[in-house]
Parts: structure tokens; sequence; C-alpha cells
């Protein structure tokens, strides 16, 4: 910024800031602050003008979103209507916010921009019988009709009945929903729809942000601090590591060469009292990049010549707030000793968790095991004691144009890629009393029922799969045609009103048979009832081959009940899409008829295996591409994609199993065959009698050596605990979680229950490590 000449009231030409103290002196004024500010800052061309270059505005809140300033003119930048932005101000007189949109912008040579805006005002709800909570009150802002506030020299549209000037600097911007949102509130009738604007925060929120932004923009508060106006000095002149540093260091961190980094790091800041950190976690789900999928990183902000930076990797049980944990960790291991320590962080989580351990030494075993990242933050908490520190931290907006913030971001991004991740070694810990080794390998630092309970849940679904009966839904999972992330929700979705509906549990039952191929055939009725069925297996439809759940869909008879079932889905998601979609509407017709799920039903072609898994209950990748590529939002998809499923669902229900059912209750007559035949099947066939059908009926076999398997017929893995005794892995959570008190029932019918009784009375603090 050049400063080529000041004017003052005189019109008298000052060019160096001494005439500007002469000046004030001859004034009769004091000596201003920003005096010592432009002395400070400005330096004298070779032209004897004023030249001052400033590293970062005077006031600035990075935090805050605002309004771009218009460029300098003479003229008053009028806003178009399209372009028009909703900003709120913090108005100090009456301890309030002010809500309004720009109408325009003055920004004249040597001044500070003005804005004028439309007032708006905030409705109160929350006496409204509509909404119980504050939480769930919308935040409506309507026009104001007139206030004290008013500027009455306003040149320009006068159509607003309230306009209020204002320095642009002081505007923050808001998120204002559509009006498509807006139709969906339920407001009082004396409201219209075209006369309020609903804010997408609440109204506490923006008068909290205006608030703190007038605080900084004062001076009273600062919640971003960058590099201090006189930053400590670096006068230590030995290299020899502060030795408590250095035994943390070592005792806590595994890899050579992170001590040595960590260590060098800690000589460097030994001789700093007043530090201050960015830490930041990287997260990549999907883990689509080379590297770990956890990475972390910080930075220091207050050193004089050059800040530090840091980062490295993470990979047993990923999240974003183990990576935020692991650099704030790291960050602490480097501090001196009575240190003062400020962490900027832009996890909340990570604030919180810190808050809330700080007695985590005072909590049982069996509390402490069901504390994510208890090892770290057992660390973090002992290294602080041990290092005397008082540690303070300060949450920071994301993506904010903070400097510091975006470096610790770029360093935890970079740490992914670190080849030898950070590992704690927590056997040294005081305050470590039980920890959980799993395959004597991999120690259990999150909630251990959740956990386990997940380890044995991906071990069941690979039996699942594994199931000689389910080959074909393991071939297509393989071939990725089966969308297993929304399959899970739909398997769980109630498509009624009434939560305890006994429709919706036909529903479910309906689902989980579609999916694991139970629907009661003929040839799983044989396998069951063979001395009703007595192998009168033929299809009830072609009477051409053996009835079983895949031939079921595959009947020729049946393909143009199925055909016009898919012509019927495909039009009703074709409406679906032309209400809701987002993008790319001129397309959806061909979207659709083009899909492998139902361009086979429109041109009469062979059935499709991706509409074989949809008949099957399962959500196709298919499918949910095709509303990917109209749809912005997952969220969005859910919402038409659940209801979808259950039309569909329901469907086919009626237009195909019940048509088959009714032919097989004609056959069922036919035969003699009544429903308590089934449901008495027991008492009126004795055991010998079972028994000897058993193994004289005709057995359909699919792998000559997997007879047995196809004989026992589906059992579901998650259900299945006859071997519930010999599996240790339950005792591992039994003995890791639950109550010990309350469980002398359930240990009384263990298998060698003499083995635990050791166990049971002894301390949990005797057995520092447990090998399961």
């Amino acid at each position: 910024m050049f400063l080529d000449h000041i004017i003052t009231k005189d019109n008298a030409f000052l060019e160096n800031y001494e005439d500007i103290k002469k000046h004030l002196v001859h004034k009769g004024g004091k000596i201003p602050h920003w005096y010592t500010f432009l002395k400070d800052n400005i330096t004298i061309n070779n032209r004897g003008r004023l030249i001052f270059d400033l590293d970062k505005p005077i006031i600035q809140n990075p935090t805050a979103p605002r309004p771009t300033t218009p460029p300098t003119n003479t003229d008053t930048f009028h806003h178009p209507k399209r372009s028009q932005q909703w900003v709120a101000q913090w108005f100090p007189q009456g301890s309030d916010i002010i809500y309004g949109k720009i109408l325009s912008t003055n920004h004249f040579p040597n001044s500070v921009p003005v804005t004028y805006m439309e007032h708006w005002v905030h409705k109160d709800l929350s006496g409204s019988s509509l909404y119980s909570t504050p939480r769930s009150t919308p935040n409506v802002i309507v026009r104001c009709p007139g206030c004290a506030r008013h500027f009455s020299y306003y040149v320009g549209d006068l159509r607003p009945k309230c306009i209020i000037q204002a320095k642009h600097k002081d505007l923050i911007l808001l998120d204002i929903l559509p009006k498509k949102k807006r139709e969906e509130v339920q407001l009082p009738l004396n409201i219209p729809v075209n006369n309020f604007q609903l804010l997408k925060y609440s109204h506490p929120h923006y008068r909290l942000l205006a608030f703190n932004d007038f605080l900084i923009q004062q001076g009273y508060n600062s919640t971003v601090n960058f590099r201090p106006v006189n930053p400590p000095l670096n006068n230590n002149s030995h290299n020899t590591p502060p030795p408590i540093n250095k035994m943390l260091i070592t005792k806590l961190f595994d890899d050579v060469k992170i001590i040595e980094d960590l260590i060098e790091i800690s000589i460097t800041l030994s001789s700093f009292i007043d530090l201050e950190f960015f830490t930041d976690g990287s997260y990549e789900p999907t883990h689509t990049q080379e590297g770990f999928p956890m990475g972390y990183g910080w930075t220091t902000s207050n050193l004089a010549n050059v800040n530090i930076t840091y980062n490295g990797s993470l990979k047993i049980f990923p999240s974003s707030t183990k990576a935020e944990t692991m650099a704030l960790l790291t960050a602490l291991s480097t501090c001196p000793n009575l240190g003062r320590i400020t962490i900027h962080t832009d996890s909340q989580a990570t604030i919180d968790s810190f808050h809330k351990t700080k007695n985590l030494h005072c909590t049982s075993p069996r509390r402490y095991n069901k504390v994510n990242n208890n090892i770290l933050w057992s660390s973090i908490h002992y290294i602080i004691k041990e290092l005397s520190l008082r540690v303070h931290l300060v949450k920071v907006k994301a993506h904010s144009g903070n400097a510091f913030n975006d470096i610790a971001d770029v360093q935890a991004k970079l740490g992914r890629t670190q080849a030898i991740p950070t590992v704690i070694l927590h056997d040294h810990l005081p305050h470590q009393n039980v920890t959980l080794n799993w395959n004597e390998e991999i120690p259990l630092d999150k909630d251990v029922r959740k956990c386990i309970g997940t380890i044995l849940n991906y071990r069941r679904l690979d039996e699942h799969f594994n199931h000689l009966s389910l080959k074909i839904i393991k071939e297509s999972t393989k071939d990725h045609l089966i969308d297993w992330a929304l399959s899970s929700k739909w398997f769980g979705y109630n498509g009624r009103n009434d939560t305890t509906s006994s429709l919706h549990s036909k529903d479910i039952k309906w689902r989980i048979r579609c999916s694991t191929l139970t629907l009661p055939t003929l040839d799983i009725l044989n396998r069951n009832f063979p001395l009703v069925i007595k192998d009168r297996m033929n299809c009830l439809l072609c009477n051409t081959a053996n009835e079983s759940n895949i031939h079921l869909w595959e009947c020729p008879q049946l393909y143009d009940k199925i055909r016009n079932c898919f012509i019927v889905m495909g039009d009703k998601l074709i409406d679906l899409l032309k209400i809701h979609a987002d993008r790319l509407s001129l397309v959806i017709v061909d979207s659709i008829k083009y899909s492998k799920t139902f361009r086979w039903a429109y041109r009469s072609e062979p059935i499709h295996p991706v509409a074989y898994l949809f008949l099957k209950s399962y959500i196709t990748n298919d499918l949910v591409g095709i509303l990917r590529s109209h749809m912005n939002t997952m969220k969005s998809i859910n919402n038409i994609l659940m209801p979808y499923m259950q039309i569909c669902s329901l469907m086919i229900k009626m237009d195909i199993w019940k048509f088959r059912n009714q032919i097989w209750h004609t056959r069922r007559e036919n035969w003699g065959i009544s429903k308590k035949t089934f449901t008495k099947y027991r008492e009126l066939y004795t055991r010998s009698q079972r028994a000897t059908a058993a193994t004289s009926r005709t057995i359909i076999p699919i792998n000559e050596d997997h007879n047995n398997e196809r004989e026992r017929g589906y059992i579901n893995p998650f259900n299945d605990f006859r071997n519930f005794k010999l599996d240790k892995d339950f005792l591992f959570i039994l003995f890791s979680s639950s109550n010990f008190l309350h469980s002398g029932a359930f240990f009384a019918h263990l298998e060698g229950f003499s083995n635990f009784n050791n166990v049971l009375r002894n301390s949990f603090s005797d057995f520092i490590v447990y090998n399961v």
C-alpha cells in the first residue's frame, strides 16, 4: 500500500512522519496509537514519499465469512437483484444483531467503504405450539416495517421501508435457504411464504458470531493469533535435549527415526516458555490414495524466524478424531518443562475429549476400555503431568483462510504418505491398568464391545458369503453389483407409519427370505417336510424343472409378469426423478430406459443379472448410479430411494409371489394338504417316521462334495450359537466389557468354569495386559 501524501484539514501536504508528529503536537492533541504503528511500518522512498506495507490487515477476523469489497470508485455500486447478499452486523447500542440485504455500496477514494442494506428482523417463534424445542424452531426473518435505525438520506431504491447504513468491514455473510425449504416449514398463518426468509443456522448462532466479530474488531478478544509483535527469542546455545523430554519421547514412541525427530524438535523449543501450535488430522475413508488412511500434522505459529512443522501417519482403527489426537500428542511431547501451551485445532471433538478424559485414571477398568483412543489420551495427560504444562485448546474454523491452519492441514495430508506409522508404547503408562491386545499384536484403545463386535461381524459376514446357498450373492459382490451400504439400510428400513406394525415385521421377513434365498419353495418344503411333500417338487408354473429360489425368478412362465412389473417400476422412478432431480432433467428417461436394471424390460430382452438381484431385495450399484447422475447428495438419494424400494418390494410380492401362492394353494388342496399339516408335523408323524423319510427322500445336489452343507440349508451365522461355549471371542467381550458381579449365572454354564475362578477373585490391577 502506498501513501503518497496525507491531506489534513488545512490541505497541508506532509511527506514524512516527523512532520505528522509536529503537526499533531501543534494542533494540541496527543499522539495517537496509530502514529507508533505508522512509524514502525512506514519507509520513505527515493522520492521522499511515504510507503508502508502491511503483512496483515489492521482489523480482520478470518473466521467470519464476509462480502467482497467493491473496487474503489467515485460512483455508487448498486448490487443487482440476483446478486444481492444477505448479511448481519452487531448493533452495540441495542446489544443485538441486525439482519439485512445489501442494496448498494460506496467505496470512494481515501474513505471507508459504506454499505446500505434493507433491514430485516428476527421473527420469534419460540412461543408457537408448532415447535417444542429451541433446536426445532426455524430461524425466520421478515422485513422491518420501519424503525429508528432507518437512514433517511439514502439515494437509490426507496421501496424498502427501512434502510440501514453500515461500514462494509463490519458485515458478515448469512446462509439463506431456498424457497423449496421455506415451503416445507410450518409457520403461523399470518406469515406468507413470499414475505419471509429462512436462515440455515439458528438466531443464537448468528448472534454469537456477530458479537465475537465485534469484539475482535474492537480489540477486546482474539480467537486467532498470528505472529505476535514481540515473539520470544531462542537463546539456547547448547544442543543437549531436556532430560524429561528425552525420557518421555523414548518411552512413548516405537520407531527410532520418529524418536530422533521429536527429540531434535524438543531441543529447538526447549527455551521457549510460551508456544502456540496449529494441529490438524487427515482421514481418507475410501483409501483411494497411496499411503495410510490417517495422517496428522502440526506447526508452531509464534516463533520469530522460522516455524517448525511435523507430520506422521497412522494405520490402526482409522478415524479423523484419532488423527487429530495424535497431532496433539506429538506436539505436546516436544514442549519445554513448565511451558504455557496454546493449541489451535479445528476439531471440536478433540477439545471435548480432552476435557472429558482429564479424570480418566479414576475410572474403573471396565469403563476405561469403553473410551475411544484411551491410550492416546492417557499419554497426553501423562505428558502434561510430567512436564507441568498449562495447556489451552482453542477452536478455529476449518478452511477459513487462516495461514497456520492451512499449513497444518497440508502437513496432515502429507503425513499419510509417511512410510513408518506412529505407534505409541503404552506399557509404562501408570494409569493404563488394563490394555487388551488382539492377537498379541494390536492394542484395543476403543470401545471394546463395539470393536470386537465389528470384528466378529466381519467374520460372520464372511461366513454368510461363503455359505453354499449364497454362492450367487458372493459372486455378485465380487463383481461389485451390490451396494451393501444402502442394502443394509434397506434391510432395516421401516416403510410403515407405526414402529410396532405387524406389517413391518412381514416386510422384514420378506426381505430376509428373498436376500438369503429361503422363500418356502417346493425344494425347501420337501427338505423340511418330506412326509408331506413326498418329492413332488416340479415347478408349479412350468412343470419342467424343480422349483427353487433360483428357478422361481427364472421361470419362463413368470417372464411377462416380471417384465410388466419392471416397466411399472421404471415409470415410477422416472416420475420421482422428474420431481426431485437436481441436474440433467432432460435425460432422465434415457438414463432409466438404457440402464441395466430396466433396459431389458423396455426392449423385451432376457432378464439382466442386475435385475435378478433387484428381485431378491438387493440395492444394486446400477440403480444407485442412476440416482447419482441426477441428484447431488446422498441424503437426497436416501430420501427417495428407501420409499421407492418399499413400493417395489410390495409390488414384486403382490404381483409375482402372491400369483405363485394362489397356484400353490390350489395344488395343496388337490394333494389333500392343509396348513395344519405343516404346523402339527411333529405331532402327526413319529420321530422314527421323520428320520426314515429324511434319509430316503430325493436329494438335490449342488456340489457332490458339499451335500451336507446343502442339506443343512441356510442358517444365519449371526444367530448360530452352537459353538458358543468354545468360542473365546465371546469370553473376550464378556471379560472386557461386562459387569462381573452380575455374570455368575452365565459363567456357571461355561465349560472349564474352574479355570476362571482366579480371574474373578483377583483384581484387575494384577493383570496389566490380557492377551486373547
